[in-house]
């Protein structure tokens, strides 16, 4: 590997391409293994039902991740963005999907794709005007924020488990953690570059040292078996529709905010109009995608973008393998299995380190605005209610459902600096096209 890793189009060679995108590869199935698996504990699926959706989740992870990385014709940001199924929409799935059946759940997720679709690619032009690049940094900041304390659940051994909190955990975990930083720190070329996939083999091979993992669920597992769309059937209630629809504009901002991290990091710029576009076309098309296999909506891997600043190797032609080996694995149930299997603590170690660069690329995204008093005011507002809602679950308890869902963690962040930006008095004119224009600046430089 070059010293300086690999940019955003450059192509590794295959040595180093495959490990790279195994390792996105292991890292994305983790963001998007969540939603399905609570959805499913949620709604009380049985095993084959569960393992219908966690199959369609990586599938449509796979596809939708090569789409947005490679492109095809007008479709696709062609940056290293990775794709999966937003766990944002857990909570709407487990209320909506009791009152009028998963198969409404399913529909709601398609229109709701489609009007968010339509609703952000018509007044495109107008998306830095109503999020600008400050907002987009607040959600980044909160999800890396969020991510971080699941990190940190996962080092004790995962939310709900029996051993929860148990030094045995911590010790994989901190294990795993002390080799990826080592090999981040003292590391060279590829070793450099593979560091949290080195960390994760040696905390998995201790792990299976101590006996602490099964591969039973491995070997039960089938070869072969293709993701079933529509398995619970489609049905369009309305008021669930509006509902998802909603959420799903909301939900833009943390796109936004993760493309404006991903070309921060890869070429110290904010996206251009164009890749803008490309990657929110994209979101809406695998969206709908998704929601014909049984998903939500798709939404970009948050923690990938840190491992991009981990590495060093921003190439998008990486990211586009480790969407190719999601598609496998949707395809080849032992594959999904034996991702399974990585012991939570050790995969918490692996990934505390990225969450972390999540976050910091969050702060860069705002300081970058050169933020003014109105700013500061707006972001210390929006922060407040989505981390202090998040923290503070119970405060909400005596109002609907879809009151918390709006004010807690991204989609308050979101909805609370959006609104303000656009009530508050002091808003510049005519930022957005500045804003556009050193944007695309650089890539003219670079023509």
């Amino acid at each position: 590997m070059k010293s300086q890793g690999y940019g955003m189009n450059e192509r590794p060679p295959v040595r180093e391409l495959v490990p790279f995108g195994v390792q996105h590869a292991l890292l994305v199935a983790f963001q998007a293994l969540p939603a399905p698996l609570l959805v499913s504990a949620g709604l009380g699926f049985g095993p084959a039902e569960t393992t219908v959706l966690v199959a369609c989740a990586l599938f449509v992870a796979g596809i939708s991740t090569i789409v947005q990385t490679l492109g095809i014709g007008k479709v696709g940001g062609k940056l290293p963005i990775a794709m999966v199924c937003s766990i944002v929409f857990v909570s709407p799935a487990l209320l909506i999907a009791p009152q009028v059946g998963y198969a409404g759940y399913v529909g709601a997720c398609l229109v709701g794709s489609v009007i968010c679709g339509v609703v952000f690619f018509t007044f495109s032009d107008k998306l830095k005007v109503v999020v600008p690049g400050f907002v987009s940094g607040a959600v980044v900041f909160v999800l890396g924020t969020t991510l971080l304390g699941v990190a940190l659940g996962y080092c004790a051994g995962g939310s709900g488990s029996a051993d929860f909190g148990d030094p045995a955990n911590y010790l994989l975990a901190g294990v795993t953690l002390l080799t990826v930083l080592a090999f981040n720190v003292f590391g060279r070329g590829f070793l450099h570059g593979a560091a949290p996939l080195i960390g994760l083999a040696v905390g998995f091979a201790l792990a299976a040292a101590l006996g602490r993992v099964d591969f039973g669920p491995v070997e039960q597992a089938a070869w072969f078996a293709f993701p079933e769309p529509l398995h619970w059937g489609i049905e369009f209630p309305l008021d669930a529709c509006i509902t998802i629809a909603f959420l799903a504009i909301c939900g833009v901002a943390e796109l936004l905010g993760d493309t404006s991290a991903t070309t921060m990091l890869t070429e110290e710029r904010m996206p251009t109009k164009e890749e803008t576009r490309g990657v929110i076309f994209t979101q809406a098309i695998t969206s709908a995608f998704s929601a014909l296999f049984n998903n939500g909506p798709t939404i970009s891997a948050s923690a990938d973008v840190g491992l991009l600043g981990i590495t060093r190797v921003f190439s998008r032609h990486v990211v586009a393998v480790a969407g190719g080996i999601m598609v496998v694995a949707g395809l080849c149930p032992k594959v999904s299995a034996l991702c399974s299997v990585i012991p939570t603590p050790v995969f918490g170690g692996a990934v505390i380190l990225t969450f972390g660069v999540v976050m910091v690329s969050g702060m860069r995204i705002i300081m970058q605005e050169r933020p003014d008093a109105r700013t500061m005011t707006i972001v210390a507002v929006a922060l407040a209610v989505g981390l202090g809602f998040n923290a503070q679950p119970g405060a909400l308890a005596q109002f609907p459902l879809w009151v918390s869902m709006f004010l807690s963690g991204v989609p308050g962040t979101a909805f609370s600096a959006v609104i303000l930006n656009l009530v508050l008095p002091g808003r510049k004119k005519g930022g957005a096209d500045e804003e556009d224009a050193a944007a695309e600046e650089p890539m003219q430089s670079a023509d």
